[in-house]
């Protein structure tokens, strides 16, 4: 997938570590103060750029408001935007004025008007570049609810957490889903979301699990998280659910968690090159699939924000 981005000052940095991921752009603008040239302007152009799929936006100051709202509201519903603004402190936005003469408006403010136009905002650099991959090879939720497989109960206790405190929920198992993973997995397995195989758990065991997983009325997608273990062969998993995935794909998100480092490298790629974005922590990939969400609500509310909303950012 192409990305637009626009990063100031971080524009080098960026594209340096652009080289080492393999990650290309369809287009790529420092615009400085913005003396002649805006955000909606640059919007609207990239709207209409067939290469361009996403755009991400370093925002240290939304200037012209008006111009922005207007753009972003139209090309949000065809093309995600994605917003990284820093200046959510006082200290932050003290730094932003020092360093471009940018004042950052009231951050709640920011926030609201970002949803009325279906803009994604993030906190994060990292969060940028994850967040454009995902909407880039994954549906986006229809509902709130994850399910997580793992075969281990630490990380699934730990995703929870960043699921919960990020927005999103646990899905319920319907009675039919716990009767068909009774019938599958161990006697004394979780019996609960998040699904835990245990640590014997095999390819087969992951690939039907999540089969079974996938048919669950109250889930809107899942996180397949895996920690090696003796008995565990995570390149064979990861090849078992690939095959499993293209059953599924198109109707709910599916996320992964390898986690470890050359161990689980070959079964990383797997899932990679079947579209399945993985992660290295499994709370990250939670955190990913509650801003999936985050945005699909954003863009079902779009409209034109209002004018006593625009008149109170201070430009």
């Amino acid at each position: 997938m192409s990305a637009i981005v626009y990063f100031g000052p971080q524009c080098t940095s960026i594209l340096d570590w652009s080289l080492q991921a393999n990650v290309g752009f369809s287009a790529f603008i420092s615009i400085g103060s913005m003396m002649d040239v805006s955000w909606g302007d640059l919007i609207y152009y990239l709207g209409d750029d067939p290469n361009t799929k996403a755009i991400a936006i370093y925002m240290e100051t939304i200037g012209d408001a008006r111009s922005f709202m207007s753009a972003a509201s139209e090309v949000a519903m065809t093309k995600p935007i994605i917003v990284i603004k820093p200046g959510r402190t006082e200290q932050a936005a003290a730094a932003a004025a020092s360093h471009t003469g940018s004042l950052a408006g009231r951050d709640d403010v920011l926030d609201a008007a970002f949803r009325r136009c279906g803009v994604l905002r993030v906190n994060k650099i990292r969060e940028v570049f994850e967040i454009v991959e995902l909407l880039g090879k994954q549906p986006r939720p229809k509902g709130k609810y994850l399910t997580i497989v793992t075969n281990a109960g630490g990380p699934g206790v730990i995703s929870t957490d960043a699921l919960i405190g990020s927005g999103g929920q646990l899905a319920w198992l319907s009675e039919r889903t716990m009767q068909q993973l009774n019938q599958l997995l161990p006697p004394h397995w979780s019996h609960a979301n998040p699904i835990d195989l245990l640590g014997d758990a095999t390819p087969d065991t992951y690939a039907k699990a999540i089969e079974i997983a996938a048919e669950n009325e109250y889930s809107d997608g899942i996180l397949i998280v895996l920690t090696p273990q003796s008995m565990t062969d995570p390149t064979e998993t990861a090849r078992r659910i690939a095959e499993v995935s293209k059953k599924i794909m198109g109707t709910k998100p599916i996320l992964a968690s390898w986690m470890g480092g050359a161990g689980v490298l070959a079964g990383r790629n797997i899932l990679d090159q079947a579209g399945i974005p993985t992660y290295d922590y499994p709370d990250s990939a939670a955190e990913m699939f509650s801003f999936m969400f985050e945005y699909s609500v954003n863009i079902s509310q779009v409209r034109i924000i209002v004018l006593d909303i625009i008149d109170r950012i201070v430009f």
